[in-house]
């Protein structure tokens, strides 16, 4: 599913049930053949079920959203450290060994981070605040030379570079 319309349809349950109910209803009211019980409450009885099953469906993709909401952060949390360090490094030597392994552990949380968001788990808002973050380090000559080295590779789940200028 599109995640623009899962968004659409998660966070507008009620209002789009009552616009079937309000579907159903009129058709009920208006055609002559459907003013019947038999088709009155099997209808109601698929909206309600139809509702109740994108509730369900909410409420798992929301457990499932703060699973992966908080093992990212905690990742986040253990590279921070690393991450800042080369920001601050003064004269921007050339990065050692220690600080590309600890750039590419970071460009796997974020493709990571990526994947989930376009398979609709990550909440847009989410990810454009993790965005505006990854371009706090892209913005980092050395940073970003190396990123753009790795993108390269193409094993980085359609993660783009482009995202993170400007």
């Amino acid at each position: 599913m599109n995640p623009r319309l899962k968004y659409l349809i998660f966070d507008n349950p009620l209002i789009i049930s009552f616009l079937l109910l309000a579907v159903v209803f009129t058709c009920w009211a208006s055609v002559a053949g459907l003013m019947t019980t038999e088709f009155l409450f099997p209808a109601v009885g698929a909206v309600l079920g139809l509702s109740y099953f994108i509730l369900k469906q909410h409420l798992e993709e929301t457990r499932l959203f703060k699973e992966l909401f908080n093992e990212f952060n905690d990742r986040y949390d253990k590279q921070n450290e690393g991450l800042y360090r080369i920001l601050r490094e003064p004269n921007q030597p050339p990065l050692e060994p220690d600080d590309i392994m600890v750039l590419y552990d970071y460009f796997n949380l974020c493709a990571e981070e990526y994947l989930f968001y376009r398979k609709g788990f990550i909440h847009p808002t989410v990810w454009r605040a993790w965005m505006n973050g990854m371009k706090i380090f892209y913005a980092d000559a050395r940073v970003r030379a190396e990123w753009q080295e790795e993108l390269k590779t193409a094993s980085y789940y359609g993660f783009k570079a482009k995202w993170l200028e400007g």
